[in-house]
């Protein structure tokens, strides 16, 4: 008797745990690709590529690529993405909730 509480205690804190991880019901992700060119070790520019979204309007694509801009602007920076000179291609993954997306128009 004393196991089969314990048991049915954990099995069902694996369950809630596992159903608060699931962010794909409410929430959507987008991947954009930005570039940095470096010369010298110092950034020269950075380039919005492509914000790959199919059902997107004009208005959300170009707010996710200046909010992709800043994120890179931010890890140009970071040792593992800094260059001597030459390009380093960066994939950015924005999520964002569906209520919130929806809010950008």
């Amino acid at each position: 008797m004393k196991y089969s509480v314990l048991i049915l205690l954990i099995l069902t804190f694996s369950l809630t745990k596992l159903q608060a991880q699931d962010y794909k019901k409410d929430s959507l992700q987008f991947k954009i690709i930005t570039s940095i060119k470096y010369k010298s070790s110092n950034v020269e520019h950075i380039k919005l590529k492509k914000v790959l979204c199919d059902f997107c309007t004009e208005k959300q694509t170009e707010q996710l690529g200046l909010q992709a801009l800043k994120l890179a602007a931010l890890e140009q920076d970071d040792p593992k993405n800094k260059m001597k000179n030459g390009v380093k291609i960066l994939s950015i993954y924005i999520r964002l909730s569906k209520i919130d997306f929806s809010a950008i128009k």
